[in-house]
């Protein structure tokens, strides 16, 4: 993270109308490197070809009555969510105090897995232990000080399916403030003219990918249908393949089901952010935990007597770390056959975010506090807007897949910021073009 005290430099200009305006260089700015983190490398999993939610399942089934691993991409019916990691680690602390009937468990890993495990069998009275490589608690969920006490999530941010996320009620429980995004409507705009009908042209790939064997890649199924449509058609398909498709798994189609892609939950069901940060459930979940930071695991050992996880002994041992890390620890007698077919039909993925805080803010307002810019090829395409609920003028701009190469891995945080700037520039000219060319009897068209 970078603070900064030029507030009044700026750098690259757009136009809004017939005014040119200069870009404001962001007074702070965090660049997440989730790709590049020693104990991530990765942000997610989605479902490789093949991949289905039963395999997810299959992967966090117990071995041998001493080993059990709890992730969100164990989940089956909240993968890659913080409420589904979070439940998944009540489910195995679940087990091992009441299946297992151990009096005794290490758990490793401190993310919302690992939490979600440890307050289950502190509340159930059994004796727990959290190894953490880090020198925080959170993993992949994590909050930073943007100056000011003002506080944003480097990592997950949102509490999605609303409804019947275990993490919400938590919240709600402890009186900790959220506020709406309505992924429905976003604010989405192109430079280079009206994006197109993005639901319907999503609604038809969908229908093509559903009507594919279950190990087909995304690739496969589009590569005939794209081939067939119109320009126009195809463009609106490609925009709606970058914010629907990659954005949301965070890999490109030859990565991913065909099937999984439109199988899995994503967002859209009442999803809200906590100004605060996900720090606030993490802290209240660790009350009274041991747990000892900067321990990485290396060895995990059981037998009838028990486990030893570098020489910690135990009744069981709960794993919570990313799946895609499970084969840099050694394990004996280690992983069954379907727990390793399981793990090799998840692909770990990439997605990056930027937040940016300015002295006001410059950019285009949406209701709904979520904006889409639908440049070719795609970058930063994703925008949140964070100012109404923090009362600080920030942005959250993410890049997913093969975007991370071009745009991210490589370049310094400065660099990083100084083009999400000029992104999210070329989005407030966009919108401005189409409000001036409506004001002047055009029309303004709505994606």
């Amino acid at each position: 993270m970078n603070i900064s005290g030029e507030h009044n430099q700026h750098h690259h200009s757009y136009a809004v109308g017939q005014t040119v305006r200069m870009v404001p260089k962001p007074i702070v700015h965090h660049v997440a490197r989730w790709g590049d983190d020693r104990w991530a490398q990765a942000s997610w999993s989605a479902l490789a070809p093949g991949g289905t939610a039963a395999r997810r399942s299959q992967l966090g089934q117990p071995i041998d009555g001493r080993f059990v691993i709890a992730a969100d991409a164990t989940n089956p019916t909240a993968p890659s969510m913080t409420h589904g990691a979070y439940d998944e680690g009540v489910r195995a602390a679940t087990w091992a105090a009441h299946v297992a009937k151990a009096s005794s468990v290490v758990v490793i890993g401190a993310g919302f897995a690992g939490l979600g495990a440890a307050s289950t069998l502190r509340d159930l009275g059994v004796s727990v232990v959290v190894l953490e490589a880090r020198d925080r608690i959170g993993g992949r969920a994590h909050s930073v000080d943007l100056g000011d006490g003002v506080v944003a999530d480097a990592g997950a941010a949102w509490l999605q399916q609303w409804p019947t996320n275990s993490l919400a009620r938590l919240a709600e429980q402890w009186g900790i403030a959220t506020v709406s995004t309505d992924f429905h409507r976003p604010l989405t705009a192109a430079p280079d003219g009206p994006v197109g009908d993005l639901d319907a042209a999503i609604a038809a790939i969908r229908v093509v990918c559903l009507a594919l064997p279950a190990d087909a890649s995304l690739a496969e199924a589009l590569a005939p249908y794209l081939a067939e449509l119109s320009p126009d058609d195809r463009r609106a398909a490609q925009h709606a393949l970058d914010m629907e498709i990659d954005l949301e798994n965070g890999a490109s189609h030859d990565q991913l089901s065909a099937h999984g892609v439109f199988s899995e939950p994503g967002v859209g069901v009442d999803d809200r952010w906590l100004p605060g940060g996900y720090t606030q459930l993490q802290q209240r979940l660790a009350v009274g935990v041991d747990i000892r930071l900067g321990h990485a695991v290396r060895d995990i050992t059981w037998d009838a007597d028990g486990v030893s996880v570098d020489g910690h002994r135990a009744d069981v041992c709960i794993c919570t770390i990313p799946v895609w890390l499970l084969p840099e620890v050694h394990m004996s007698p280690g992983l069954t056959e379907q727990h390793r077919d399981a793990l090799a039909h998840l692909t770990p993925v990439v997605v990056e975010k930027v937040i940016l805080r300015f002295e006001e803010r410059w950019w285009p307002s949406s209701e709904s506090g979520y904006l889409r810019w639908c440049d070719t090829p795609a970058s930063w395409g994703e925008w949140l807007d964070l100012t109404n609920g923090t009362g600080a003028p920030m942005v959250a701009g993410l890049i997913a897949g093969d975007a991370v190469t071009r745009r991210h891995r490589g370049r310094t945080d400065e660099e990083v910021a100084t083009d999400v700037a000029a992104a999210l520039a070329g989005l407030a000219r966009a919108v401005g073009d189409r409000v001036e060319s409506e004001r002047i009897g055009g029309h303004l068209h709505e994606a």
